[in-house]
Parts: structure tokens; sequence; C-alpha cells
């Protein structure tokens, strides 16, 4: 398997809302780290879950302008997250904003082609920002 195809296949189930396609790749116990909330996912499923989160937030939330860069058993990806919050994220309501959400993440596969550990940069303060659930940092 080609480890930057096998991302690829993922971001675009992703965009789809597509569960089952975003993990299918993904040994059942992958670690994932989501390092904005200092978040460690367990396996496929909590992954899943973690990732549902955000299309419950967003009825057309997709992935943007990926860039791929493989070395070895790893693959670097960044890309933008985009939409409109129609529903609740964090605790926040919906604001009915459009939103950009800048995202990198290295990947890890085995030799089979699996992903066995992730880790997701997001920059979630800026979409909060974004949203208007908290104010932006005052220049100084």
């Amino acid at each position: 398997m080609d480890p930057i195809a096998t991302l690829r296949a993922a971001h675009e189930a992703f965009s789809r809302h597509d569960l089952p396609g975003i993990i299918r790749d993904m040994r059942r116990d992958v670690v994932v780290y989501g390092h904005a909330a200092g978040q460690r996912l367990p396996s496929a499923d909590a992954f899943a879950q973690f990732m549902n989160m955000y299309f419950t937030m967003s009825s057309d939330i997709a992935i943007v302008d990926a860039e791929y860069f493989a070395h070895g058993n790893k693959v670097v990806a960044q890309f933008r997250a985009v939409g409109t919050q129609d529903g609740p994220f964090l605790g926040f309501p919906a604001s009915d904003r459009p939103f950009t959400l800048d995202v990198a993440e290295i990947w890890t596969f085995d030799d089979e082609g699996y992903a066995i550990e992730g880790h997701n940069y997001a920059d979630t303060l800026g979409l909060l920002i974004q949203l208007g659930h908290v104010p932006a940092p005052a220049l100084a």
C-alpha cells in the first residue's frame, strides 16, 4: 500500500462524512494524539467518535488544499478543513459562521499499510475565535 494514497483516501472519506471509510485502513488499536486538546485516543473507534464531533459541528465540513509528504513509513499532511458551524462544538452553540481550520498531521504506517499512530495538530483556538466563541487576544 502507498501510505500517501491511504491517507488521502481517509481524508476523502472525511469530506464525505464517511466514518467507516476514515478508519478503514487503521489498525483497531491505532493510537491517535489530538495535540490541541492534549487527547490520546486509544483505538480506531475512539478516533471515529472524535471525528464525529466535527460532523456534528458542521454539516458541510470538508478537507481542502491537502499536501502530503512521505518518508519511509511516515506521512505528513497539511490541509484546511472548511465549513460552516451549524451545530454545537465543544459545548458552544452553533454560530452559523463559516470557518477555516488549519491542520497538520503525522501518521505512521505498519508494513501492511495500516495506520498505527497519528498526531493531529489543529488550530482549535483560531477556530473558536473565528466562530465568535472566544475573543481574539489583544495585540501588544
